[in-house]
């Protein structure tokens, strides 16, 4: 069942009226966020699904397809190159290993483990997912937004990340400008979030 949400306009505009101090700029910023993350991720699962594939296993495919040939990883290594979700990736694999996508090589320096690789068949499954998800992609960003508006979203969105992403130049302690221009410091949570940026809104997402 689809569940109609509220516009994210609507649900800060509310809250402004109810509870005026937890609509900051910040708070605005990350809501938006969150919404945006979970349209797009709904949208490319059902991209995905399309394919036959679920969301992980998508991202296992183009994870590998994104490493140079023989595109493969050992388990250890895909877990952090994941993008989004890495949740039960060992029986993952071995779906995607019994329906012929992967294969499990031998390690030249440790006999122990073993590569994760992308055969043929896998390869052409994820090139032809990839191409229906960055299709529907551009669709949803140039239906909004004009060439200068992207690359100044993608500049200002990477600056943000580059603070306070996980090994970052300041992960732990992340520096932000307030409203009325005077730099405070914040403590980041553990998924590398500023503690200022938190709402008590949780999104549906992941």
């Amino acid at each position: 069942m689809t569940v109609k949400r509220t516009p994210v306009g609507d649900f800060l505009a509310m809250r402004a009226q109810t509870w005026p101090e937890a609509v900051t700029p910040t708070a605005e910023l990350m809501v938006r966020i969150y919404r945006l993350s979970s349209l797009v991720l709904d949208q490319s699962r059902a991209q995905a699904a399309a394919h036959g594939l679920g969301f992980t296993e998508f991202e296992v495919l183009v994870t590998l397809r994104g490493q140079p040939a023989p595109h493969e990883l050992l388990p250890t290594d895909l877990y952090g190159a994941i993008l989004i979700s890495s949740g039960g990736l060992t029986k993952v694999l071995h779906g995607l290993q019994a329906r012929g996508l992967i294969g499990r090589g031998q390690s030249k320096d440790d006999r122990r483990s073993k590569p994760v690789r992308l055969t043929a068949k896998g390869r052409a499954l994820a090139e032809r997912a990839m191409r229906d998800v960055l299709s529907a992609d551009d669709k949803l960003v140039h239906g909004a937004l004009s060439a200068s508006e992207l690359t100044q979203l993608i500049r200002l969105v990477g600056k943000l990340l580059h603070v306070v992403e996980p090994g970052g130049p300041d992960s732990n302690q992340t520096q932000l400008q307030s409203p009325g221009g005077k730099a405070e410091r914040t403590h980041s949570d553990t998924s590398g979030r500023s503690s200022a940026a938190l709402t008590p809104i949780k999104r549906r997402m992941t």
